[in-house]
């Protein structure tokens, strides 16, 4: 080679590291020379760069496992970040402890890297003559700068300076953890008093995830901070990739056809078809970043919101689920005008005593007198709820209830489902947890298809309220039956 053309290839790399020391898009191919960007990536790196611009201050990711989400975002970016300034503080979080270390490490091998200390020199890791900088899998400093990083897995310690910037990756390791209630508000309970009291007026967050449940933290951030506008500058910028584009997902960024696969050299269209053929649910969560179920999964779908209880409806019963270990009791009031029912969640609540439901009761202007559905698989219960009991401490004595068993036996849970099946259902604005059941209570799925037996969750209020109807209205009609009025005892209200 000769010296003319040594100049160029030396100008030429110049000119590639000053490019890839502004542009985040350039800086992740130099560092990392056998990553391909698909159209979508550099979507991805075209927001990550106004986030390292300091122009976005919450920034959300979701798309499809396998796709690529964390080459950028957790394992690229913070060297980046370091390289623009390396006094900066950051966090990268994620499931577990290990996960969050294992990006630490792989952070850290770049930041090493020869390639990288071609863009930014002055940044390096402690050795073993740095005895006051720290570096382990947990925390590494920037030597010489303010700069630091934590890696912490999901409801462990942030302890120290403010952070900057955080890095979340995938706080829910499978669809288990996902699934439980508590550990979903554990971790955001965690985000809340642990993570967000770290930050300060001008740090940023960054989440990249796939979706897997309405009330999983990518759904709770955004019900709880909004879209970021104009009018909502604290909202959240949001990118959500399908796995397959659908017209309804018209967005700016995505210029896909519909059906048209998001990476199909690596999940094809076929693929990504099957699956969700098998498992629509999942497919609409995971892979579509839309997790709610399938309508035609849903047992209640048709049940309809109200702002309130009407006036002219009186309540004729009450139906209680009981909780056990870490679930709900529910108590839920019901009304019957015609062939309405009226739903009103009343208590939602772990851990009580059978002297904890009735002192609830009572607390939440419920009726004593009205006649309430209990599960009879627990009669122990029923007869310490319907002999009261006397407050020591207060010296008030609580009235008992007007308890008794449900109708149970093999096939109640279905003829339950077709007796509610027969009305039409209001439930009130308030009942929170209601609702969500509602949303959430599906039959189960064989071969792809909907079975006739339901899922055995989310149905907490939804078993006390079925139970309850069951018990006052009786069987199903059979196909073509007459409606039976309701007993002739007149309902009191609350």
């Amino acid at each position: 080679m000769n010296l003319y053309a040594e100049e160029l290839l030396l100008e030429d790399e110049l000119l590639t590291r000053e490019l890839a020391r502004k542009e985040f898009k350039e800086f992740v191919p130099y560092v990392n020379t056998r990553y391909k960007m698909k159209r979508f990536h550099e979507v991805t790196a075209d927001h990550l760069q106004l986030f390292a611009l300091g122009q976005i201050k919450k920034l959300m990711i979701t798309m499809p496992p396998q796709h690529g989400k964390s080459e950028q975002s957790t394992r690229s970016l913070p060297c980046f970040l370091f390289g623009r300034n390396p006094d900066s503080k950051g966090a990268i979080l994620s499931f577990s402890a290990d996960k969050a270390r294992k990006f630490s490490r792989e952070v850290q091998h770049r930041l090493s890297s020869e390639r990288y200390r071609n863009l930014f020199p002055n940044v390096r890791l402690a050795t073993a003559k740095d005895e006051n900088a720290v570096r382990t899998q947990a925390e590494f400093d920037i030597v010489g700068y303010l700069g630091s990083l934590k890696a912490v897995g999901r409801r462990g310690p942030l302890t120290g300076n403010p952070l900057d910037w955080v890095v979340l990756d995938d706080l829910f390791k499978d669809n288990i953890e996902a699934q439980s209630s508590q550990l979903r508000e554990q971790t955001w309970d965690w985000i809340e008093t642990v993570v967000e009291t770290r930050l300060h007026n001008d740090s940023q967050m960054l989440y990249v995830t796939t979706r897997w449940h309405e009330e999983d933290p990518s759904g709770r951030f955004l019900d709880r901070d909004g879209y970021f506008s104009e009018e909502n500058p604290d909202g959240w910028v949001l990118l959500n990739f399908q796995a397959l584009k659908t017209e309804e997902h018209a967005v700016w960024y995505d210029t896909r056809e519909p059906g048209e696969a998001l990476w199909p050299e690596k999940h094809s269209r076929r693929r990504m078809e099957t699956i969700r053929k098998n498992t629509p649910t999942t497919f609409n969560a995971l892979y579509q970043g839309d997790p709610k179920p399938n309508e035609e999964l849903i047992i209640f779908s048709d049940w309809i919101e109200i702002d309130e209880w009407p006036a002219h409806v009186l309540v004729s019963f009450y139906g209680i689920d009981f909780g056990y270990t870490n679930d709900p009791t529910a108590a839920t009031a019901i009304g019957r005008y015609g062939q309405n029912l009226y739903l009103d969640e009343m208590f939602y609540e772990t851990g009580l005593t059978n002297q904890d439901i009735i002192q609830w009761f009572y607390a939440t202007g419920m009726n004593p007198v009205i006649e309430t559905i209990c599960d009879k698989a627990e009669p122990k219960s029923i007869e310490e709820l319907s002999r009261g009991f006397y407050d020591k401490p207060k010296e008030k004595q609580y009235k008992g209830l007007n308890a008794k068993g449900c109708d149970k036996g093999p096939g109640s849970v279905n003829a339950g489902i077709s007796k509610l099946k027969e009305f039409k259902v209001h439930v009130t604005r308030r009942s929170r947890n209601l609702l969500k059941e509602k949303k959430n209570y599906t039959w189960k799925m064989s071969g792809g298809k909907a079975t006739n037996e339901p899922i055995d969750k989310w149905n907490h209020g939804i078993d006390g309220v079925r139970a309850a109807v069951f018990t006052v209205y009786g069987k199903p009609l059979p196909v073509g039956g007459q409606v039976t009025r309701p007993p002739g005892k007149k309902p009191m209200s609350l």
